[in-house]
């Protein structure tokens, strides 16, 4: 199958992705505006082509192949302040990228399934009323920027079929509402916007990736789709349950007035609410992960109540695991991916080979400071994983997940590192952007040399 995905460098398409690479039968193909960039953001073997809507110049090469064509490109809606120029870039940045794919399909024969991105916005503020896919839709901004955004797709067209999935709030932690909500509430300072009476449809982010990964494998019919969780809550509820998880009180409300001063009619974003259930996916026995609000939330907020931050890199190889796994097991070789500035060198380690139980020590310089570190190797499983954890060393916690997956005649590497900055709060405060900053470069570095080394 061949998929073909616009948008792919954003939250959604970055996920989503990481999910359909691993599948054998899949090649993927993007559109983006900057291939350099969306190479470092999605470093897997797929393939990647220019396009530029705003200027109407697409390469229709892979779509004379293509057997699905998901679309996720537009301006975010909460970027900034609606004044009547980003009014236009609202709606043209959702229109002008389906009708260019549309064009360009249509000189094809190939039955296409086209799967696009909408938004529940499309039905409006709608109170307490239960909102299935058969509802009346909106008139307000957000309504008719969603009505111009699906219209394209609305329309009959030769050998091409739609499926439209209107989205709700996205629950992740890697973007979105809900991490531009957690500084308030971390800090005691948030709760229930102007009443708290307005219902959020939400969808954890995993099960979102399920239903896109459900529409392209079983091909409905219907071709409007609503993309939630089953279980909408108040706005009230969702301030409640979310103080909770992270222990703060939530009792301090945002006054309508005091938004539409701050935010003008960006507000309605806020102000606004609709409680809308996911009908079809219910009639067809959907399978979800995250029911609860709760549930999910504290999925997405575990690392963070813990003052613990999750890094993650990706970067495939052309060649399989059992061709790399015996550099990464060697400790020496890991000063020659680590960045000259550190001073990084190993002192030894407790057993002739790595494996499990292995201990291994180091020295560093960290902003000149010198340090030890100490690893301990938890599971070692030669050819697909090994697991270190820091006993000794600069942070309060580092644990760190090195695999290797056989893809596509190559290996797919994945570090997911779990750390702590020392010192608890005033070490998140004043050190986690600086660390942040310094676990980036250090794995920026880390896939530099490795690129060159195979």
């Amino acid at each position: 199958m061949h998929i073909v995905i616009t948008g792919a460098t954003g939250l959604i398409g970055t996920e989503l992705i990481k999910s359909l690479i691993l599948r054998a039968d899949t090649n993927i193909s993007i559109y983006t505006r900057n291939i350099s960039r969306a190479k470092k953001t999605l470093p897997f073997p797929i393939n990647y082509f220019k396009w530029n809507p705003d200027e109407n110049t697409i390469d229709p090469t892979p779509l004379k192949t293509a057997d699905v064509v998901i679309n996720l490109a537009g301006e975010n809606i909460a970027n900034k302040r609606w004044n009547p120029a980003q009014k236009e870039k609202l709606i043209s940045s959702r229109i002008k990228p389906i009708e260019l794919l549309l064009k360009e399909l249509k000189k094809t024969d190939k039955k296409v399934q086209f799967i696009s991105a909408s938004a529940i916005g499309i039905y409006g503020n709608r109170g307490e009323e239960r909102i299935t896919e058969d509802s009346k839709l909106g008139n307000d901004f957000l309504a008719e920027v969603c009505k111009k955004w699906e219209a394209p797709l609305l329309e009959e067209h030769k050998n091409i079929k739609s499926n439209l999935l209107r989205i709700g709030l996205v629950i992740t932690s890697k973007g979105g509402a809900l991490t531009k909500m957690l500084p308030i509430f971390k800090l005691g300072l948030g709760g229930p916007i102007s009443s708290g009476e307005q219902y959020m449809s939400w969808i954890h982010i995993e099960d979102l990736i399920n239903k896109f990964i459900y529409v392209i494998d079983k091909k409905p019919e219907q071709t409007i789709i609503n993309a939630v969780s089953p279980r909408p809550v108040s706005n009230y509820i969702f301030s409640t349950i979310l103080g909770k998880e992270l222990k703060r009180p939530a009792i301090l409300p945002a006054p309508s007035f005091a938004l539409k001063i701050i935010l003008g009619e960006m507000s309605q974003l806020l102000l606004t609410g609709q409680k809308v259930i996911p009908q079809f996916f219910l009639d067809h026995n959907f399978n979800y992960k995250y029911r609860s609000l709760k549930d999910a939330l504290r999925e997405e907020l575990k690392h963070a109540i813990k003052g613990e931050s999750v890094f993650e890199q990706y970067q495939w190889i052309e060649k399989k695991p059992d061709d790399i796994f015996p550099f990464f097991s060697n400790e020496y070789n890991l000063e020659k991916i680590t960045p000259p500035f550190l001073g990084f060198k190993v002192l030894g380690k407790n057993t002739d080979e790595i494996k499990s139980g292995t201990l291994i020590d180091y020295s560093l310089k960290l902003h000149g400071i010198p340090l030890k570190w100490k690893t301990e190797i938890l599971e070692f499983k030669p050819n697909e994983y090994f697991i270190d954890q820091q006993l000794k060393g600069p942070y309060k916690k580092w644990f760190h997940q090195h695999k290797f997956y056989p893809l596509k005649n190559g290996t797919l590497m994945v570090d997911h590192i779990t750390y702590k900055p020392p010192m608890g709060f005033l070490g998140r405060l004043f050190a986690g952007s600086y660390i942040r900053k310094d676990v980036t470069k250090i794995f920026n570095y880390r896939r530099e040399i490795i690129e060159k080394e195979f």
